[in-house]
């Protein structure tokens, strides 16, 4: 709806999901600000993330397969994360979180931000300019940056090509940072690479369907989920209750939390899921 003509008046949007990708920025009446709910979701976030390393290094749904068909191969070797480089994209509050975990892995975490900021965790940190000095030497990619104008298809065929032959991609946060065709062809072509994806390009309306154009489902080196790294109740719950106290916040007159600048934004595609 054009919310310019039918709310005129209306001043604060609050998301209950953490990205802001899907709000129709254009159609919203001037002066109207929105506020995301980052931080609401970084744990259960993080720790999908984290499983979905995991599943991918150690090549557990392949291995699972094999056993359900009678398969018991002890000769298959995997990746470990102990001494291994992650690079994360995006050290916002996921990013941050899964930076933690990974150091409790023995990681040596590298993490790239829009703005600089010091971390405790990172041994290294760079803006997204500095993104190719260390993708050659990356044996985990973890996407966790918000979708915008900067970062919709960051991650294409030149991206991909610099990434280890044997590397890990990873994606936690929307679809569209990633060119799909591109991914596609370049798993096909490089089978020692592998990616882990709960976030995707296009939706479908009901619980039936597939969340992609290209049959990824068909390739032996992808670990997918349907969007649910959000989906723990209690984590839920505690962004209910930070949506409600920011609102309450901008009623008081105090100033809001996450307040997004739209103009770093993309326009929402149709149906596009968010969190």
């Amino acid at each position: 709806p054009d919310l310019a003509s039918r709310a005129p008046r209306l001043r604060m949007i609050q998301v209950l999901v953490a990205g802001v990708d899907h709000m129709p920025f254009d159609r919203l009446p001037r002066g109207a600000i929105v506020c995301g709910n980052a931080g609401a979701y970084n744990v259960s976030v993080a720790e999908h993330a984290m499983a979905l390393l995991l599943a991918a290094a150690k090549d557990i749904p392949a291995r699972t397969d094999e056993i359900r068909r009678g398969t018991f191969d002890q000769d298959v070797m995997n990746k470990s994360l102990a001494g291994s480089t992650v690079l994360i994209l995006g050290l916002g509050g996921v990013g941050a979180e899964v930076a933690r975990r990974c150091k409790g892995f023995q990681m040596h975490v590298v993490g790239i931000s829009r703005s600089p900021r010091p971390n405790p965790v990172a041994e290294e940190t760079g803006r997204l300019a500095d993104v190719p000095r260390f993708l050659p030497t990356a044996d985990f990619v973890v996407l966790t940056l918000p979708l915008t104008r900067e970062t919709v298809g960051l991650v294409d065929r030149a991206f991909l090509g610099a990434m280890k032959p044997d590397a890990v991609l990873v994606n936690v946060a929307r679809g569209k940072l990633i060119v799909e065709d591109d991914l596609f062809d370049h798993l096909r072509t490089h089978p020692a690479f592998r990616a882990a994806l709960d976030v995707w390009w296009t939706y479908p309306d009901s619980n039936r369907g597939r969340p992609f154009h290209r049959p990824f489902h068909e390739l032996p080196n992808v670990v997918m989920t349907p969007h649910i790294a959000w989906a723990i109740p209690a984590q839920r719950r505690e962004a209910m209750e930070a949506a409600v106290d920011n609102v309450l916040r901008f009623l008081r007159g105090e100033t809001p939390r996450n307040v997004v600048r739209p103009e770093e934004y993309v326009r929402p595609a149709a149906k596009e899921g968010s969190r």
